[in-house]
């Protein structure tokens, strides 16, 4: 492949990561003008982040079917254009039900992306597949991050309705990058054996452990920004404060993985699990203290978990099509999971009327991951799958 050829894919890649999370960051800045907009419910604010985690969960558990029918290119596509028109379709809802199906359909694209896109980097930038899922995974959330950030301003210029569906624009220009990029010819991969991953608990317990991870961001996505507008700040400061969240959390999703190059990723991943605990005590213990640098703590351990659990799974199973199928169960299992995490916490708000629970339950559920994760030792790795696929 030539360079231009190379970098337009790069390019595209990119967009397409920027386009991932804005769905879900645009919308908990503005929950209280939407409440008075459109009667949105306590209910309602729960399930629209908690709806596209739960879809991305079902589509990443479908993959594997799917990935050999369709072209990778098509499902890139066509996952877009679905986010595209869920996005789109924000424009003209008023009623926080229908905001709901919005969220559902676009998580539905998102999951098809993020299922496809792994694939395109094994095919275009095989050699330098690791650098390239780092900024797959800096661009996902880089892109929360303007979302949050920049949502609110745009509500104050342009009303909600804009701040919501005009995120639809850079997904149509990421749709039209990606019908002019050419991907390679696939090649079927060989067919191993593999035991069914449901039957093992080590497999269960990576689903878990990655859920729990991706709950924690996802309760702060959904109900961050909320919790400070009751505390008295603006949409536009609890925006602000959700996007230096998430610029932390690119932030350790980009370093702290280099420094992962010993086969024991434990030592990493309880430094992750230790600036999410910091994090959360602050948002608990002082929230008004020093906001900015719990936001910042929280975020950067956040990021930094979310590619050390992928780098932890493919140790388990170094066949690369192994690899990927164990990756593709921990995501789908994972993201079911991290879709009843910010459920749970809106209830646990409405029913208590304090995010002081909230912010109790994420500490803990920190906790049992410290615990958990310390199981992962690489004398484990071959006991807990066997070594046929060695």
């Amino acid at each position: 492949m030539n360079r231009h050829s190379n970098g337009l894919t790069l390019a595209a890649l990119v967009l397409a990561g920027l386009n991932m999370r804005p769905l879900l960051t645009s919308v908990s800045p503005l929950l209280g003008q939407l409440r008075q907009a459109m009667g949105l419910s306590s209910l309602a604010a729960s399930l629209l982040p908690a709806v596209p985690m739960v879809m991305m969960g079902a589509v990443a558990l479908l993959s594997a079917s799917l990935m050999q029918r369709v072209p990778l290119q098509r499902l890139l596509i066509a996952g877009l254009t679905l986010l595209l028109l869920a996005l789109a379709a924000r424009g003209v809802i008023h009623d926080g039900q229908w905001l709901v199906v919005s969220a559902l359909f676009a998580g539905l694209g998102v999951g098809v992306v993020q299922m496809a896109m792994p694939g395109v980097i094994r095919q275009r930038f095989a050699q330098r597949s690791a650098p390239m899922t780092g900024l797959w995974a800096g661009a996902l959330m880089g892109g929360g991050g303007l979302g949050a950030a920049l949502s609110p301003w745009l509500s104050a210029h342009f009303g909600w309705s804009v701040a919501l569906t005009g995120w639809a624009l850079p997904v149509l220009l990421a749709i039209m990058l990606w019908l002019v990029v050419r991907l390679p010819a696939t090649h079927h991969a060989e067919r191993i054996e593999l035991p069914p991953l449901w039957r093992k608990p080590r497999a269960w317990s990576l689903a878990l452990s990655f859920g729990l991870v991706n709950g924690g961001y996802a309760t702060c996505v959904a109900w961050l920004p909320d919790a400070y507008h009751r505390l008295g700040w603006t949409a536009q400061a609890g925006g602000s404060l959700l996007g230096v969240m998430i610029l932390c959390q690119v932030a350790g999703a980009l370093l702290m993985p280099l420094l992962a190059r010993k086969a024991d990723r434990r030592p990493q991943l309880m430094i992750s699990l230790v600036c999410q605990l910091v994090g959360m005590s602050g948002f608990l213990f002082a929230p008004l203290l020093a906001p900015w640098l719990w936001a910042a703590i929280a975020g950067f351990g956040l990021g930094a978990a979310f590619p050390l659990a992928m780098v932890l799974a493919l140790d388990h199973l170094p066949h690369p099509q192994a690899g990927a199928r164990l990756v593709a169960f921990m995501q789908g299992v994972g993201f079911i999971i991290a879709g009843c995490m910010p459920f749970i916490a809106g209830q646990l708000q409405a029913f208590t009327h304090s995010f002081t629970s909230v912010w109790i339950m994420q500490s803990a559920v920190t906790i049992g991951l410290i615990l958990l994760n310390l199981r992962f030792h690489p004398h484990s790795y071959h006991r807990a799958f066997g070594r046929t696929v060695d």
